[in-house]
């Protein structure tokens, strides 16, 4: 497992960290959506920790790109890392590693 977004040290030590779990399907969506409500969000960041992650489809790669967007608009910065190498690939094959660095 590597880190797929090397710049995590740009956060202060208060920044919020989230790991998710080994799954992000759309099974686990609408949870994940509640999860991150954007109402409770540290405004010194968020740490997404993605070390347990193996197996993620279309929609859990879609929330995860509108939760980084949405907090970019309100200055929130987001950072993904120990992203697992198959799922770096699938994020890769799926153009969206612009989407989600």
């Amino acid at each position: 497992r590597s880190t797929l977004f090397p710049y995590t040290t740009l956060f202060r030590s208060s920044a919020a960290a989230i790991e998710l779990d080994a799954e992000l399907t759309i099974a686990q969506v609408e949870t994940w959506h509640q999860r991150l409500a954007l109402d409770e969000l540290d405004p010194s960041g968020v740490m997404i920790d993605a070390s347990k992650l193996d197996r993620v489809d279309a929609a859990g790669l879609q929330l995860l790109v509108a939760f980084k967007a949405t907090c970019k608009v309100k200055g929130v910065s987001v950072a993904v890392f120990n992203v697992p190498k198959p799922i770096q690939e699938l994020i890769r094959v799926a153009g969206l590693s612009e989407a989600l660095s």
